[in-house]
């Protein structure tokens, strides 16, 4: 009897210890199974990702309800130059006789077109916006001129609280003898929002050195109330042009209102002598509302709650 080891044809191998025919079909069908069940938790696992991921998207683009950026019949946020030099836009309104008397919500009854007499390239203007309203603004800025551009905030989106007011900041790029533009203040997902303030142009003495956020200063300063007239101070200040970063870092003494800081931005000089001498040299005037003054402050009396008109007069920079 010939062995298998002669067989010219070979036999089935042998069968391992533990198995049988049918165990390799059966892990087959078993594995199958097994990337199926894993196929339908991934399916599961991503369609709920992109549920939510939609969700997410959905509500990031939700419509705003517009009726909660109106009052009145106006969008909740008002646009104004912090010289004294505006008046109504296109006489569409009239200006009111005594501004801390009125019981809007607003600081004025509409949009504004105010004067900028610049002092040369790179001077510096000063803009102030009011959120009159009970939600939050973020707020998307843009400037309708090729020789102005916006230098604060850098991002140009500006977010203002509910009843409070924020600055922004523009730059003359470019020499202009004359040019009137227009600033747009408008809500960032709301297209048809837009606020706008009118600036006209003009060209006054042309300054070598610009005081720019973040120089420091001396100033003499006057300060009246608006509606009245009456001479509340006098006096001679250090200060930092825009924001204060001591004022941050809690120095004592070191800060003042915030209109003030920012009044003194575009308060330019003569290079000569590092501004130092002035005597009677470059002033400007700057209006000042509650909200960038003494709101609510008991403590400042007769200054709280009232519209403030600073004179400012630079005396030296500080190096």
């Amino acid at each position: 009897m010939s062995g298998p080891w002669i067989s010219d044809e070979p036999e089935d191998p042998p069968i391992p210890l533990g198995l049988n025919e049918m165990t390799i079909p059966r892990a087959a069908i078993l594995a199958s199974l097994g990337t199926i069940a894993i196929l339908l938790l991934s399916t599961i696992w991503v369609g709920w990702g992109a549920y939510v991921f939609l969700g997410q998207l959905d509500g990031a683009f939700s419509t705003i309800d517009e009726s909660s950026l109106q009052d009145d019949g106006r969008w909740t946020w008002e646009v104004m130059l912090l010289y004294d030099t505006c008046e109504p836009r296109e006489d569409a309104w009239a200006w009111p006789e005594n501004l801390s008397a009125q019981d809007e919500p607003f600081w004025l009854p509409g949009e504004l077109s105010c004067e900028w007499r610049h002092q040369g390239v790179n001077d510096r203007a000063v803009i102030a916006v009011n959120n009159a309203g009970n939600t939050s603004l973020s707020l998307k800025l843009s400037v309708e001129s090729e020789s102005v551009s916006i230098t604060h905030p850098s991002s140009g989106i500006l977010e203002v609280e509910p009843d409070t007011s924020e600055i922004f900041a523009i730059r003359l790029d470019s020499a202009v003898e004359e040019e009137t533009f227009v600033v747009s203040v408008a809500h960032a997902t709301v297209e048809e929002a837009v606020v706008e303030l009118e600036v006209k142009l003009l060209s006054d003495v042309d300054r070598d050195s610009h005081i720019a956020p973040g120089n420091r200063l001396n100033v003499h300063y006057q300060v009246w109330i608006y509606d009245t007239g009456e001479n509340l101070d006098e006096g001679d200040l250090p200060a930092t042009a825009g924001e204060d970063p001591m004022c941050e870092a809690g120095a004592p003494g070191a800060c003042y209102i915030k209109g003030f800081h920012w009044g003194l931005v575009g308060l330019d000089c003569d290079i000569i002598g590092n501004c130092i001498g002035l005597g009677t040299g470059p002033t400007h005037t700057v209006l000042l509302p509650p909200e960038l003054a003494y709101k609510d402050r008991p403590d400042r009396e007769p200054a709280n709650n009232q519209w403030l008109l600073f004179e400012l007069r630079l005396t030296s920079r500080i190096p």
